[in-house]
């Protein structure tokens, strides 16, 4: 039987893909056929996009067969996946999923170095570091590049795992810094192209997750005599998460003068996300103005879309993933998960298909997150355009209200 859309929306996520580390404990070649199956029967298309999945089998069997370890038979699994051309189709160990994913959805806070580090242009980069987190109160930086962790190149390391990266979607892969003991991480870092910038920097790991991020991003930012606040929303999964934007707004950020929201990273439920967009739409009467890039996924793509044909603000950035499909989480026999696109949701973006098409913001950010000395350039660009809003709105106000007092003696002129 076929989920239907409504059991999908209830009980699993438009997703957040919080998945680094594929890898089981021991290599078992019979998960390559179960995961086959799993797909061709739980596929939210169920012509599989037109592929020949039996030809895939036969194409990746001989491969699964002869793969030496864990790592090998992953990476045949989810190529194989990858012939679908889908976002949300990644095989996930099971402890994988409970010490990563299910933490975020608990609201449980391992022990994270608190960083993501991207593969792009031929190096490795510091894509996002979380608020309040290990590496953030290090000094830790976006765009730096990552020479090495603890000693070994990135591409070496244990501890740079795989953030669920989709094998059938474009798009530069996404890594965590993971860590399983408590003992200090240390990275080599650049800031710059100017090898004088070179650092090393050695940090202990912290408990934490996306939701405690979240809420340690709160803040107001002084800029050109103006007060604007900002709150990094890093997912929609937890229902904390509207908790957090809502206290925020209504509390320590209610008096600034304009708002930044930044949904950059990850997806989650679009229960979350439609707090989140009522609360702005109904609640914040002041300028604001919407971050987005390419780790904008899923329920975030579709809150950023409907964001736009509302006019809240502009919106800034880079365009989003284009992962956009209903997922579900699929267990395997070993207690692995597959995850599987199992329905499309057009209908929560007015019937507009954005899934491998994306957001694309209204004020676009083309320089990457390299190299860019501490410098956040999605949200610097973001400062800039709110403060030119704020000060439009006040000369607006100011006319209006110079409007009404004329007329109002013209009034008592009659």
């Amino acid at each position: 039987m076929r989920t239907s859309p409504v059991r999908v929306l209830r009980n699993a996520f438009l997703l957040l893909s919080l998945v680094p580390g594929l890898a089981f404990a021991q290599a078992d070649t019979g998960i390559f056929q179960e995961a086959w199956k799993t797909t061709q029967r739980n596929f939210y298309d169920r012509r599989l996009h037109g592929v020949d999945w039996k030809a895939v089998r036969l194409k990746y069997e001989p491969e699964a067969k002869a793969a030496k370890d864990t790592t090998e038979l992953i990476d045949v699994i989810n190529r194989m996946l990858g012939e679908l051309k889908a976002s949300h189709t990644v095989l996930i160990d099971k402890n994988v999923y409970k010490s990563h994913f299910a933490c975020e959805m608990s609201g449980k806070q391992p022990l994270q170095a608190g960083l993501e580090v991207v593969r792009r242009d031929g190096g490795w980069f510091v894509g996002a570091v979380l608020d309040g987190g290990a590496a953030a109160e290090a000094g830790v930086r976006k765009g730096d590049r990552v020479f090495a962790v603890d000693g070994e190149s990135p591409e070496a390391s244990p501890h740079v795992v795989d953030a669920g990266n989709d094998r059938g979607i474009p798009g530069n892969p996404h890594f965590f810094v993971e860590v399983k003991k408590a003992r200090p991480v240390t990275l080599l870092l650049q800031g710059t192209q100017d090898e004088a910038s070179l650092r090393t920097v050695t940090f202990q790991p912290a408990r934490g997750n996306m939701i405690e991020a979240s809420r340690h991003s709160v803040r107001v930012l002084e800029e050109g005599g103006l007060r604007l606040g900002y709150v990094h929303l890093y997912h929609f999964l937890a229902t904390q998460i509207g908790d957090i934007f809502s206290t925020a707004i209504h509390g320590e950020l209610k008096d600034c003068d304009g708002l930044i929201l930044d949904i950059r990273g990850r997806g989650g439920s679009p229960f979350v996300m439609n707090r989140v967009f009522r609360d702005v739409q109904r609640r914040w009467k002041k300028p604001v103005v919407l971050l987005i890039d390419e780790g904008s996924r899923s329920a975030k793509e579709i809150f950023a879309h409907n964001w736009k044909k509302a006019k809240l603000g502009p919106v800034i950035g880079r365009r989003t993933a284009g992962a956009v499909l209903g997922s579900n989480f699929m267990t395997l026999s070993d207690g692995s998960v597959l995850l599987l696109p199992v329905v499309d949701v057009p209908y929560l973006s007015g019937g507009v298909k954005l899934e491998g098409i994306g957001v694309t913001p209204d004020i676009e950010v083309t320089e990457p997150d390299m190299y860019t000395n501490g410098h956040d350039l999605v949200l610097d660009r973001g400062t800039d355009v709110l403060v030119r809003r704020v000060r439009e709105a006040r000369t607006r106000d100011a006319g209006a209200a110079a409007g009404a007092e004329e007329d109002a003696r013209s009034a008592e002129g009659l």
